[in-house]
């Protein structure tokens, strides 16, 4: 029986394998020196001698009588593996054996010892093929075998391995064999078989094997099967290589930019039923050939043409520069994505081609962003736009120096990187003193008077009230700095900052602005914040509902929506100088270290009222009356006792 010349012609020792002295000699010298592993992997194209290498050295370890890591393929070992005789040597292919039960019958066959050789070996083709529960269950198997054994995996796609199957392996990589290794070898096998092989038609077959040695002994015994002599003409027409005429007839329309007769090119070849798809793929690798060809040296980077080929290609590239030949690439190979998505093959390719044919559209060079001075730290600049701010703001007086404000003064004037336009500056001046910008420290960001709240824009609030009224707390005097703080007490004398409190305690004097609005017609007056003379959050004896209240959580509702079901079903009390809120704790909490919420509250009660007041939460003392009648009885018991007592009013200095 005839057999082919790729399976006669198998190198049947390490010295015989062409194109991959790496892998070889390292091979070659753990068979010479002992080294042997459990498990290899080899990886690489198609037909580079990744099975030969395999059963090579399936028969080197077992070898009577090696030679420099080399079978002698003469002991009985290496002829009954090489007839297939001894089943010790197990090659199994996985693509068609892929499941975890092919697996589990390797795992158990290696608990048996080989029968005549050393070693039992098991070449598993195509690994990349087996099944995730498959690569799992020989994971143990491949980490631990027995000493016995050994595992030759081959596979084309390395990429579809697990990692963990990797790991396990030593990997040796196969190349692809040079065009020159491969026609010595052709020649040779030529010689042998008493072929007359032109060295033409060797260096075309060559290339035209495109690395792989296999493929050139395949295309050697089709051209042997019509003559002895074999030479390019046969070569050419055997391997099926046509005149590419019609690629460079249609680029040659494209470079033109004749979109009709490249069109007319694509309906001719349609109308010889060649396939769209086939004739896409065979542009794109035409404009590649095209692009290497006009590459410094890309000479030796053209593979798989003819030499007539190669030198039309050579003189085209001169014609078609390199971006273009990119275009072309990327143009018709988007073309071909749209055609595995179901669309018309050939209308797709059309619009390519034609779209090849039109001048790219110039990319416009991005606009040069304006210009963009940098600001001056602490220094006067132009106030944004602040949200919300539906009505103009009150003007504020400016502060005074003081030795801060100098400091930062100091500070605007060192120079900026940037300076400021001629058309920048004058807005700057315009538009008035600023607030100065304190470190940053612990506690809530200072608010200026100058800030619009979230609610300062609502229709209903009234015009007539001056802005020191819907403050938070009036000032006792003059300040240069405003900062707020969730001071208890107030302050004991002037000072350069007024504290704004939770205020249950207003500022040491009344200011003008409370005593200047008038109270709301129907409505108690009220004091607006008098000075506290009792303890903060604890309700006194007295202590009488605020009668405001409901209106406050009705303006409430379109002001604040979370606060308004916050406190919809809270009450509020009245001493006469505060509003007490009876919240909950929650309310309580939150209301502490919720600054604008607190003015909010004020805002609404002092739109309400008339008056500004003071808000804290309700807070009652159980256990107020006893304690007043236990003081009571003390103070009998130490007059009986002969004690001078004095009752002072510290208020009003009275005894």
């Amino acid at each position: 029986m005839y057999r082919a010349l790729y399976r006669k012609w198998r190198p049947q020792k390490f010295e015989d394998v062409v194109g991959q002295k790496a892998v070889v000699t390292a091979l070659k010298n753990q068979v010479a020196t002992g080294r042997i592993g459990h498990a290899y992997l080899f990886t690489g194209v198609r037909g580079t001698g990744k099975t030969t290498c395999a059963k090579i050295f399936a028969k080197a370890v077992n070898c009577l009588e090696p030679h420099e890591g080399d079978p002698c393929d003469a002991c009985e070992i290496c002829k009954g593996i090489d007839n297939g005789s001894i089943l010790d040597v197990v090659e199994m292919d996985a693509a068609s054996n892929n499941g975890v039960d092919d697996v589990r019958d390797i795992r158990d066959e290696t608990a048996y010892t080989p029968s005549i050789c050393k070693y039992k070996v098991y070449i598993i083709d195509e690994v990349h093929m087996l099944s995730m529960p498959a690569f799992n269950a020989l994971l143990k198997t491949l980490e631990e075998p027995p000493s016995h054994v050994i595992f030759i995996l081959a596979t084309t796609e390395i990429q579809k391995v697990p990692a963990t199957i990797l790991s396990r392996c030593q990997r040796y990589d196969f190349t692809r064999i040079r065009p020159e290794d491969i026609a010595e070898r052709v020649a040779q096998i030529a010689a042998a078989e008493h072929l007359n092989l032109t060295p033409g038609a060797a260096a075309l077959v060559a290339r035209l094997a495109d690395g792989a040695l296999r493929d050139a002994l395949s295309i050697l015994d089709t051209c042997a099967g019509v003559s002895d002599t074999i030479d390019e003409e046969v070569v050419r027409r055997m391997a099926g290589v046509t005149d590419k005429s019609y690629l460079f007839r249609i680029s040659d329309a494209v470079a033109a930019g004749d979109g009709g007769a490249a069109l007319a090119e694509l309906a001719a070849l349609r109308q010889q039923s060649v396939d769209v798809k086939r004739l896409a793929e065979e542009l794109v690798s035409h404009y590649r050939n095209l692009m290497l060809a006009g590459l410094p040296n890309g000479k030796s980077l053209l593979s798989g043409i003819s030499p007539e080929e190669e030198t039309l290609y050579l003189e085209k590239s001169a014609q078609v520069p390199q971006a273009e030949a990119i275009r072309a690439i990327r143009t018709i190979g988007g073309a071909m994505e749209k055609m595995a998505r179901g669309n018309n093959h050939r209308i797709e390719l059309e619009l390519a081609l034609f779209s090849l044919t039109q001048a790219p559209a110039p990319i416009a060079a991005p606009a040069a962003a304006p210009a963009v001075s940098a600001p001056k730290p602490f220094s006067a600049a132009p106030q944004a736009v602040k949200p919300f701010a539906a009505a103009p703001q009150a003007a504020v007086p400016a502060p005074r120096a003081s030795a801060e404000t100098l400091v930062f003064s100091e500070a605007a004037k060192a120079p900026a990187p940037q300076p400021l336009t001629e058309k920048a500056q004058p807005d700057a001046l315009e538009s008035g003193p600023t607030e100065e910008v304190p470190p940053p420290d612990d506690g809530d960001a200072p608010v200026s008077a100058k800030e619009a709240l979230p609610w300062e824009n609502q229709p209903d609030a009234p015009a007539e009230l001056p802005a020191e009224a819907l403050s938070d707390e009036p000032a006792a005097a003059p300040t240069e700095k405003t900062t707020e703080t969730l001071s208890d007490e107030p302050a004991a004398a002037p000072t350069e900052k007024t504290t704004e409190t939770l205020s249950d305690e207003p500022a040491d004097a009344p200011t003008a602005a409370s005593a200047a609005v008038p109270a709301q017609p129907g409505q108690p007056a009220y004091e607006a914040d008098p000075k506290l003379n009792m303890p903060r959050r604890t309700a006194e004896a007295g202590t009488q509902a605020f009668p405001a209240w409901p209106e406050v959580i009705k303006a409430l509702e379109a002001r604040d929506m979370m606060l308004y079901t916050t406190l919809r079903k809270s009450k509020a009390y009245y001493d006469g100088k505060r509003v007490l809120i009876d919240g909950g704790k929650m309310f309580r909490d939150f209301i502490r270290v919720n600054r604008d919420s607190q003015r909010l509250l004020k805002k609404i009660i002092a739109e309400v009222t008339g008056i500004a007041c003071a808000i804290g939460p309700y807070e009652p003392q159980a256990n107020n009356a006893p304690a007043a009648a236990n003081a009571e009885q003390s103070l009998e018991i130490l007059q009986q006792h002969g004690l001078d007592i004095v009752v002072k009013d510290s208020e009003n200095g009275r005894h």
